[in-house]
């Protein structure tokens, strides 16, 4: 569902650029200054605080970055709230690293984008099983599902 797409402020209606605006540019530190005092006490708020919490658990684990602002890739997900939880959140962390390593690679960044976890994960998954041939290798450990 957003597998890492960012999100065009064209093509949003008039509420979804209200609250584009709203996020554009904000750090970790707004997000979590935002969570502690919204309040929930109607659905309006309680939509609200999900899209901040949505928001920070992306910025500050799923899909961290070294500029610490809220990108348009971190947007995508708020504005299908209705869906969220059908989301590929897996694709959507592993589209985020790949775009982070071939940035990395092509664009001679020093440093790669992406949930650290997931490619730790990888990484010890491929030199545990370097030496094993076809069968004896197992699937890889988060894509084999």
């Amino acid at each position: 569902m957003f597998g890492c797409i960012s999100i065009s402020y064209k093509e949003l209606s008039e509420e979804n650029k209200h609250i584009f605006r709203r996020f554009q540019g904000k750090t970790l530190k707004n997000l979590t200054d935002e969570m502690m005092t919204i309040a929930v006490d109607n659905e309006q708020d309680r939509l609200m605080f999900k899209r901040i919490f949505i928001l920070y658990i992306q910025m500050a684990f799923l899909l961290p970055t070294t500029i610490n602002k809220i990108s348009p890739v971190h947007l995508a997900p708020i504005f299908k709230m209705d869906i969220i939880k059908e989301g590929n959140w897996g694709a959507h962390v592993l589209n985020f690293i790949i775009k982070g390593i071939t940035d990395y690679n092509l664009k001679k960044k020093k440093a790669i984008d992406g949930c650290m976890f997931a490619l730790m994960i990888v990484y010890f998954h491929l030199s545990k099983n370097k030496d094993k041939k076809g069968e004896e290798r197992p699937p890889q450990p988060w894509i084999a599902n």
